[in-house]
Parts: C-alpha cells; sequence; structure tokens
C-alpha cells in the first residue's frame, strides 16, 4: 500500500486500533462474497472480520454438510450476534448438521484466536483489509492458517490515481484509514499486487469491475464520510491469490 500501518506488536495497540471505529455500515459491510472460479464444496474456509455472521451464512450453504466455516471478527457483540443467528441460518439453508462457529480474535493474531497453521482451505477477505490495524501482518497470518495450495479469495477496491502528487494520494489513504472510508484507503492496482507477493502469495489474480464511488455505504442509499480534495478513482475488484505448495 502508499503507506504502512507499521508492524504492531501489543495486543492493546490491536484493542485500540479496533476499539477506536464502529466498523458498522460503511462499504465493507456489503456482502459482495466474490469467489471467482471457486468450487467450495467440502472446503475448510475462514472469514476475516466477519461481522455479524452474514457472509459466513452464505459461505455455510457453499461448503455444504462435508464442509465447514470459521467466522473470526474482533467485536466480542458481532461475534455474540452472529452466533445467535446459527439456528436461522441453518433452518434456511435446509443443512441438518452445524457446519460452521465464530470466534473472537484479531486479523493480525489467528494464532490467539484458535486458528493453526495450514488448517484452512480458503480464507476469504473483503474490503475491510485496508483498515486492519497492520495489512501486511494480516495477509501473512492469512498465509499461515491456509494448507499448502490453499487459496485466498475476496473483494475490495484500487485506486486510480488522478493528477496530485503520490505525497498527496499517501495523505488520502492515511486520512481515510482514520475515517474507517474503505474506498478512499484503497491501494493502487500495483500496490495490492505488491503487497499480496510480499506476504507470499502468488499466482495473484485481481479482477476489476465497475467504478465505486468514494461515499459508497452499505446500500445503495447510503453514503458514508469522505475525504476531501482526492482526485482519484475507484473501481470494484475480485481478489484470488494462491499459497505455495
Amino acid at each position: 500500500m502508499e503507506s504502512s500501518a507499521g508492524t504492531l506488536q501489543s495486543r492493546q495497540e490491536l484493542r485500540e486500533h479496533y476499539g477506536a471505529h464502529s466498523w458498522e455500515g460503511g462499504f465493507p459491510s456489503r456482502c459482495h462474497m466474490e469467489l471467482p472460479r471457486r468450487q467450495l464444496a467440502g472446503k475448510s474456509v475462514l472469514d476475516v472480520g466477519c461481522r455479524r455472521g452474514k457472509g459466513v451464512y452464505k459461505l455455510s450453504e457453499l461448503v455444504g454438510p462435508s464442509g465447514f466455516v470459521v467466522g473470526l471478527d474482533w467485536d466480542a457483540d458481532a461475534v455474540d450476534a452472529a452466533r445467535a443467528g446459527i439456528p436461522g441460518a441453518l433452518e434456511r439453508s435446509g443443512l441438518t448438521v452445524c457446519n460452521m462457529a465464530f470466534c473472537k480474535g484479531f486479523p493480525e493474531d489467528l494464532t490467539s484466536a484458535g486458528i493453526g497453521p495450514r488448517s484452512v482451505d480458503v480464507a476469504y477477505l473483503n474490503a475491510s483489509l485496508v483498515l486492519f490495524a497492520d495489512p501486511p501482518r494480516a495477509l501473512a497470518e492469512c498465509l499461515r492458517a491456509l494448507v499448502p495450495g490453499g487459496v485466498l479469495v475476496g473483494e475490495g477496491v484500487v485506486a486510480v490515481p488522478g493528477t496530485s502528487r503520490s505525497s498527496a494520494r499517501t495523505a488520502v489513504v492515511e486520512a481515510a484509514r482514520a475515517l474507517g472510508n474503505a474506498v478512499q484507503a484503497a491501494p493502487t492496482r500495483p500496490a495490492f499486487d505488491a503487497l499480496l507477493a510480499a506476504a507470499g502469495f502468488d499466482d495473484i489474480v485481481i479482477t476489476e469491475g465497475s467504478p465505486v464511488s468514494p461515499d459508497a455505504g452499505r446500500t445503495a442509499w447510503e453514503s458514508v464520510p469522505v475525504v476531501p480534495g482526492d482526485d482519484a478513482t475507484y473501481r470494484l475488484v475480485a481478489l484470488e491469490a494462491r499459497k505455495p505448495r
């Protein structure tokens, strides 16, 4: 990314970062669930930043009775709400066995949440990655949790810079992270590729889609605060990258 969150070592720093925003609403709250070219039946899946579980419920249907989905979130209330929704999700899907679970933890410290090394086939991320306390570290944790040949999938946003100097773009990213605007905090396409490669992923495919507005919220009629003076444009992307075997 154009700017780094640094390497956060303290769990207290992580608590402070994730407690600084409500994380409710905004673009990451849209549940796109882009899963390019993936067949998920029977797979084990980790949803990092699952919030109240809507994405996990969808993934539960896709992996079926022989698969399993774990949703991880840093907010205890969100995890409790996600767990409370399990019976309803199972009733809607028609599954007769529970194939999902939720746990509290930070994206940068999956081990403390009980996510072991080489324990999942697929790790799923949405646009909130750019708002994590330490995105490079979170990606490294996803890589550690994946089996060899496992896949990171998700969706997000890339920035197409305007005519402003790179220092202005860096300032927008930093301000957007503080504001909690996941669209304006987005990396450029080359920076996103480099971030994934630096974490150890290969076979990286980032497929660009439609434009997205900097004030995009959870729904088409909801808007969120923006950083002024930003001349970049933004596009939705679908992400797929693989852990080397």
